[in-house]
């Protein structure tokens, strides 16, 4: 049965394997002469891509064999502390040096403990104030305790309370929050605020286990507050 065409159509033109070869002809002669007339701008592109990539590889060379001296030297130095050589002079130079590395952080901690040991308290607070801000990291909550610790030293006894309060809310760590809950109620304390210390206390034994050795000596300090408070 034939099929239904309406009136005044016409089935479409078979289109001829020439025509189509005429048209990639013309094609690819329009894309040569555009290509001639814009070889300058070619050139640059390719120029401009090569070098996008040889500065590419030369910066990932670059970083890799940065990290490796990076720490071959902090290795070296963290032996010389350990030995109780001055290396203060040294890791202030690697800061300068390596401050861009993952490594870095490693050696202002180390910094810090060589300035507070020398007694230069206010030169490690300062050189652990940048690490200090990220508590959720581990060497940022180092740094946390550390410059809270100090900041007790040197009798800034409000900003090392909010160092330990922000540990003891954000570190990571159970054994850091719970050093920290024990540090600021310990400030609270000795401060006379028996119901600030008693709320830390009550914070520190929710921390702990049934079974932790240390949970005795909490709540007698616990109870001995208590009684303050009657």
């Amino acid at each position: 049965m034939p099929s239904y065409r309406k009136p005044g159509t016409r089935p479409p033109k078979p289109e001829s394997p020439l025509d189509k070869e005429d048209a990639f002809v013309a094609t690819t002669l329009e894309v040569s002469q555009w290509a001639r007339r814009n070889r300058p701008i070619m050139t640059l592109g390719v120029v401009v891509l090569g070098l996008g990539i040889a500065a590419f590889v030369y910066y990932g060379r670059y970083r890799d064999t940065l990290h490796t001296n990076a720490a071959g030297r902090l290795e070296e130095l963290q032996m010389r502390v350990s030995t109780g050589a001055d290396v203060q002079a040294d890791l202030t130079l690697y800061l300068a040096r390596f401050s861009g590395t993952p490594f870095a952080d490693e050696a202002r901690l180390a910094l810090a403990q060589v300035n507070a040991e020398l007694g230069e308290r206010e030169a490690a607070a300062e050189v652990l104030r940048p690490l200090a801000g990220d508590v959720e990291d581990p060497l940022g909550a180092q740094a946390t305790a550390m410059l809270a610790a100090i900041s007790e030293d040197i009798g800034d006894l409000i900003v090392a309370e909010e160092l330990h309060e922000r540990l003891a809310d954000r570190a990571r760590l159970g054994f850091q929050r719970r050093e920290a809950l024990s540090h600021a109620a310990r400030l609270r304390r000795e401060q006379g605020d028996a119901a600030g210390a008693l709320a830390f206390y009550d914070r520190l034994l929710d921390e702990m286990d049934e079974e932790d050795p240390d949970r005795g000596v909490v709540e007698m300090r616990r109870a001995e507050v208590e009684g303050l408070l009657r």
